[in-house]
């Protein structure tokens, strides 16, 4: 038998490439993504209601005549291939159109959108749940997909639907409803029934489907953060250290409505050196986050450096730039690096704290009947 020293290199490449890919793991990571993404996207679908008619009714905003064009009239240049940038100038096919689809292009009826709308509203509750995922986890995608193609226009689409759309695919492949769910709670009840006193609870069994869509989404997630990194080192604002002023003094983004914020800023830029150094931190902290992100990672000893960092530049876009829902789902993604013990481990600390608290109530409200008794 050879030894992993006498192992081909071709052969210790192809077993590490299955190790990382196909080495069964826990899915309970995967499960307290799937509640975090479909709280965050039920949320979202909720504030839809709020004048759903005029999101996707015949009468809205973007109405059925420019979606039409858009979806058939509208022509798209692809690249081309002689070096030429003027369109007319160079061989690029044309296309007519985009492929998109949504069942709001062929519904006008304001009756009929909200019982689709409903409809979807209770699938998404479903998957939050926990309940048929592997039939709700495909609804929930294709029905948060037929709303971004309704409204994919400019204005009104951000980033957070994006990654929406990304978060819910991947949810789709993997077993998010193996852990943390309905589906868990009802086998486990059923083997309870089935085997009597014989039975012992356990953990959910690693799976194989649960690494390779973990892994598939990490990558992603790297891939996110370098293209953002790299974006930012074409600008001369990244570089001259004015890159966070685009967002600290954007009235469309900056909480000017928050006088503490309005007096900081004015605090600040009385200090020269103070707002130079707090400029730098940002560009070069940030430079460093989505750069170093997709390569630092992957190390055991690093990655909860990369991961908290990630966390708190959501956090702080968030708080500065008022793309909460964006964060938000961003750190629904970030949280695929987190080891599937540690999750489980904050579960159980949950359920021993709630199982207290429920034993206490219980207990204040036997004891005044104790004393009445007495």
């Amino acid at each position: 038998m050879k030894t992993t020293t006498d192992e081909h290199p071709l052969t210790f490449a192809a077993r590490a490439v299955e190790r990382f890919f196909f080495q069964p793991s826990d899915p309970t990571t995967l499960g307290l993504m799937r509640i975090a993404a479909g709280i965050l996207v039920l949320y979202v679908h909720l504030v839809y209601c709020i004048g759903l008619t005029d999101y996707f009714g015949p009468y809205a905003w973007i109405d059925n005549d420019v979606t039409k064009f858009v979806r058939e009239g509208i022509e798209t240049y692809a690249p081309s291939s002689n070096w030429k940038d003027l369109w007319w100038e160079s061989d690029a096919p044309v296309f007519k159109g985009q492929t998109m689809w949504s069942i709001y292009y062929h519904v006008e009826d304001p009756k009929w959108v909200w019982i689709i709308h409903s409809s979807i509203l209770l699938v998404m509750l479903l998957f939050t749940l926990g309940l048929w995922t592997r039939v709700t986890s495909v609804l929930t995608w294709i029905g948060s997909l037929m709303y971004i193609h309704r409204l994919m226009q400019p204005g009104m689409l951000f980033g957070m639907d994006t990654m929406t759309n990304l978060g819910l695919f991947y949810l789709m492949i993997a077993p998010c409803g193996a852990a943390l769910s309905l589906d868990r709670w009802w086998q486990v009840r059923r083997e309870r029934r089935r085997l009597g006193a014989k039975y012992v609870p356990q953990p959910p069994q690693p799976m194989v489907s649960a690494t390779f869509a973990t892994r598939l989404l990490q990558i992603n997630y790297c891939i996110i953060y370098f293209a953002a990194g790299t974006s930012k080192l074409m600008g001369a604002s990244w570089w001259n250290g004015t890159a966070p002023n685009g967002f600290l003094l954007n009235y469309s983004f900056a909480p000017f409505d928050v006088p503490k914020y309005v007096e900081f800023l004015q605090w600040l830029v009385k200090h020269r050196w103070l707002w130079e150094l707090f400029c730098t931190i940002g560009v070069v902290g940030t430079l460093c986050l989505e750069l170093g992100f997709p390569f630092l990672v992957w190390n055991r000893y690093t990655r909860w450096v990369m991961v908290s960092g990630s966390i708190l530049f959501h956090t702080l876009i968030a708080l500065l730039m008022g793309l909460v829902t964006f964060s938000l789902m961003m750190m629904v993604l970030v949280m695929a690096f987190v080891p599937p013990e540690a999750v489980r481990q904050m579960v159980q600390s949950w359920e021993v704290r709630l199982r207290q608290l429920l034993s206490r109530q219980a207990g204040s409200k036997v004891e005044p009947q104790v004393a009445l008794s007495r």
